[in-house]
């Protein structure tokens, strides 16, 4: 109990305290971790205390990938971003594995550090884009779509170290095997979401009971992780596939609901299990070389991407954006290099090494962002305006009407309220559309219309009417949610 204690209260604190200091939470939980830890303070020595909940929140984690991946969002995109995507994926973690094995390690182990640290930061990205204002322009689509990219291919990564574990080191077999339970998998999931899943969740439904119907999300998560560990592969991948089977059902947004305080509080365990388990003699010993590491997988990842966006056609601008924002490591290598290590196939100093370069490069993209979106609100002018400053210019707009989105739809639908002498307050994300409607006198503010703050601040509860007129379903929904 005292130990559980003393992990809740450096929860809470570290992660307040980097919030505050916008670094972001992530870095928080792993350097809070570090701090009573073993190789630290040694207020926690036995790590199996907390390692099931640290489990739960990466099975939690992938199970809301999966949940997200609907296929009416994957068809929103355009071939020519999944091309991106796919040449950022295999280009970058085949360099990154060509280097891993020119710095000695073998190609099983080169393989896998190469597909783990070609992986950017869902979480990191994500709150990036919202707090810069970015998530529902170019930039913004193009990075969601590599990262779903990214995140689809985390389970075949892990399918592939497990089997290369099992397999005794041999990559072909290894591949060979991984392809063969990939399919399986995905027989497995088509038939059981046709037959079982809706079915199932259409009856707790009806039972009208809110406790049922998060207790069924919650055994459906660990059903299928323990199903798929049985079967030789891991609880990750199980819960990626739970997430997959509900996606397509109407009960995907409750259950994420359901889940979403259970899935971020054990993922904060999970990070603070990351940060125990760093051994700080090692990571001060190997200084030098993790700064160059993390420093060497930034500036590599960035000038990747940017050079095959601009090779697939994108604009100058856009292609630099997309390698600044997207040239982090990823919460789900700490989770690849730590199998690898459990499974013998790289040796734990140097996933030690790597682990810690992956966090450093999490915690710098933040700082940087903050910096750049000053600098983007100095270049784009007053459009980009603060929260503040919105409720202060609309402090007296009433019983108007609110529209989100002023792209065609939503600048016909203004124009026409305008001219019918009707109140009404717009919100759009790109700050240059923002500012040449302004100059024509038209009520249109900058604003992140998925935040609950922002639509406070356009005074929602007082409105008669809300337009939500974006191009993006999912984007959509999330408003409304």
């Amino acid at each position: 109990m005292s130990q559980t204690i003393v992990v809740l209260l450096a929860f809470i604190a570290f992660a307040a305290a980097f919030a505050r200091l916008q670094l972001g939470t992530v870095l928080g939980f792993l350097i809070g971790g570090a701090v009573i830890g073993p190789s630290g303070l040694g207020v926690i020595r036995d790590l199996d205390a907390v390692h099931l909940l640290a489990e739960l929140g990466v099975v939690f984690l992938l199970f809301n990938l999966g949940l997200e991946l609907k296929l009416e969002r994957l068809r929103l995109f355009g071939m020519r971003v999944y091309g991106l995507a796919l040449a950022q994926l295999l280009v970058t973690g085949a360099v990154i594995a060509v280097m891993a094995g020119f710095a000695g390690l073998p190609a099983e182990a080169a393989i896998i550090v190469g597909g783990a640290l070609a992986l950017s930061s869902t979480a990191v990205v994500l709150q990036v884009l919202r707090d810069l204002g970015r998530t529902l322009t170019q930039l913004g689509r193009v990075a969601i779509a590599i990262l779903l990219v990214q995140d689809v291919a985390v389970g075949p990564l892990l399918v592939l170290i497990k089997a290369l574990g099992q397999a005794g080191g041999s990559l072909a077999l290894g591949i060979l095997t991984a392809f063969g339970k990939a399919v399986l998998v995905v027989f497995v999931v088509g038939l059981t979401a046709r037959l079982l899943i809706r079915p199932v969740l259409q009856f707790i439904a009806g039972v009208a009971a809110d406790e049922v119907f998060a207790a069924t999300a919650l055994l459906i998560v660990l059903a299928s992780s323990f199903a798929t560990e049985q079967a030789g592969l891991s609880l990750e991948l199980g819960a990626f596939v739970a997430g997959l089977m509900v996606a397509d059902t109407e009960y995907r947004h409750q259950i994420a609901a359901d889940i979403g305080p259970i899935r971020g509080l054990l993922l904060g365990f999970f990070f603070m299990t990351v940060g125990m388990a760093v051994d700080v003699r090692i990571a001060v010993q190997h200084l030098g070389a993790i700064v160059l590491i993390a420093a060497g997988l930034i500036l590599l990842k960035g000038l990747l991407l940017t050079a095959l966006a601009r090779v697939l056609g994108f604009n100058e601008r856009l292609a630099a954006e997309l390698g600044a924002l997207l040239a982090q490591g990823s919460e789900f290598a700490f989770v690849l290099l730590a199998l690898a290590a459990t499974t013998e196939l790289i040796p734990v100093p140097a996933v030690q090494v790597l682990a810690v370069a992956v966090a450093l490069t999490m915690a710098v993209t933040p700082v940087a962002a903050s910096l750049g979106g000053r600098l983007l609100n100095r270049i784009e002018g007053p459009a980009a305006a603060s929260l503040p400053d919105l409720d202060a210019k609309t402090e007296a707009v009433r019983n108007h009407v609110v529209v989100i989105g002023f792209g065609q739809v939503g600048m016909a639908v203004t124009r026409h309220l305008v001219g019918l002498g009707i109140s009404v307050l717009a919100l759009d994300y790109d700050p240059k559309r923002v500012r040449d409607s302004q100059a024509h006198r038209l009520p249109v503010y900058f604003g992140n219309a998925a935040r609950a703050d922002v639509l406070r601040a356009a005074h929602v509860g007082q409105a008669r009417l809300v337009v939500v007129a974006l191009p993006s379903a999912s984007s959509g929904e999330r408003v409304v949610a």
